[in-house]
């Protein structure tokens, strides 16, 4: 398993972590592997990848503040980045998981606006926890 992490830390986030941790459900693995990367690799290209992942591991186990903070670091550090939608759908939804309703909301709500060519997954999905959470 040590093994593994360091593979994958060294040879990239999304290609060999994914696979060979999260859809094993070693996630505590996977969190700290996501880790290492960016201790080690702060502005890799895949970067913008492991920040998002490291917020999922959170997301997964019900770790929802830790979660949130992450999503938000995430899309605070790229804005316009390719995960950006993302962190701030799932910004949204652990606020939500939170009782921050408003907040939530408000997030959920922003991301039409800020990312109008967002795959229609994405918005289906912010459009369902806005329903899940009674945003008005």
């Amino acid at each position: 398993a040590e093994d593994g992490i360091r593979y994958v830390a060294v040879t990239g986030v999304q290609t060999c972590a994914l696979p060979i941790l999260l859809q094993q459900f070693r996630i505590p693995e996977a969190e700290r592997a996501f880790t290492e990367f960016l201790a080690q690799h702060p502005n890799d290209e895949l970067s913008h990848n492991a920040r998002y992942w490291l917020g999922e591991t959170f997301y997964a186990r019900g770790q929802y503040q830790q979660a949130a903070e992450t999503f938000l670091d995430a899309y605070q550090k790229a804005p316009q980045g390719p995960k950006a939608a993302d962190n701030m759908l799932k910004l949204g939804m652990s606020l939500g998981r939170l009782d921050r309703k408003t907040e939530a909301c408000a997030t959920l709500g922003g991301i039409a606006q800020l990312f109008p060519t967002a795959a229609a997954t994405l918005r289906d999905q912010a459009a369902a926890e806005r329903r899940r959470i009674a945003c008005a």
